[in-house]
């Protein structure tokens, strides 16, 4: 069975997509129909610690929470509940791999992750991470040269590509600097992931020395790490990825400092409503 965190994720999910609200007594039901026998007799008590775990993250996130619950039930609570980063991150977490596209994957999650770490650290952003193309980056030089003008110490470039045409296994680049622009400076180099399973074997994927070969000078700067998912960690979770250098960001922590998502990421949410509502209670 699913731990009691996995099955409130499930019961948010399930709630917007219905568009109802559930209670205590409807989500015992439903335990009681997706346990079967053998467990039913457990099924109040599973209901009621999940009802206690949805208060504690109403607690946590009160304006970026797009539900309310007082003990008994879990409603809808948002004007626009599929403009949340809440939901966005549910959606990521629970829905099969199939359904959720590259660009939601990328793009959008390590946007709003861009989002996030800047206002946690301050400073200026820049998503580095594939597919970096753009309007404004049409090829890697471009964006290399992006990362000089926010680390002007950095130099020259020295590659005008990526290995393999991708990236040089960084997701998110902030850089905090003072008023005189000179080092030392902070740097915050970040990296996503979204598999709710293969994530442990992410993380530091390459080494930051490679990135930073790729210009003719040190940054001689404050350096940090972190690694960000769209699911809740829990402490043993967390402590895989924790050192001196290194901050894990998770969904409470995303959405702490970046609540509100696109109109793309609404669009998208919009379209997997019919499969949000297959996603298994237990």
């Amino acid at each position: 069975m699913k731990t009691i965190a996995e099955i409130a994720d499930a019961v948010e999910l399930k709630t917007w997509a219905t568009g109802y609200p559930i209670t205590i007594s409807g989500l015992k039901e439903d335990l009681e129909a997706s346990l079967g026998d053998e467990y039913t007799p457990g099924a109040e008590a599973v209901a009621q610690n999940v009802m206690d775990e949805l208060q504690s993250r109403q607690m946590l996130l009160p304006d970026a929470y797009p539900f309310s619950v007082d003990g008994y039930k879990l409603q809808l609570n948002h004007a626009e509940p599929a403009r949340t980063t809440y939901l966005f991150c549910l959606a990521l977490s629970l829905l099969p791999a199939s359904e959720v596209e590259n660009d939601q994957r990328s793009i959008q999650f390590e946007t709003i992750v861009m989002d996030a770490a800047k206002r946690f650290f301050g400073g200026s952003a820049l998503r580095i991470g594939a597919p970096w193309s753009s309007e404004e980056t049409p090829d890697y030089g471009t964006l290399l040269d992006r990362v000089v003008e926010l680390i002007p110490n950095l130099g020259q470039k020295l590659r005008v590509t990526a290995p393999g045409g991708g990236d040089a296994g960084w997701d998110v680049l902030i850089v905090k600097s003072f008023r005189d622009d000179l080092y030392p400076r902070l740097i915050v180099l970040g990296n996503c992931a979204t598999g709710r399973y293969d994530w442990k074997r992410k993380g530091m994927e390459v080494q930051p020395g490679l990135f930073w070969s790729y210009f003719s000078h040190e940054h001689r700067s404050v350096f940090l790490t972190f690694f960000a998912v769209p699911f809740a960690m829990d402490e043993d979770a967390r402590l895989r990825k924790l050192s001196a250098s290194n901050l894990t960001m998770d969904r409470f922590r995303i959405c702490e400092y970046a609540p509100t998502a696109t109109n793309d990421v609404a669009g998208w949410l919009q379209a997997k409503r019919d499969s949000a509502l297959e996603v298994a209670l237990v």
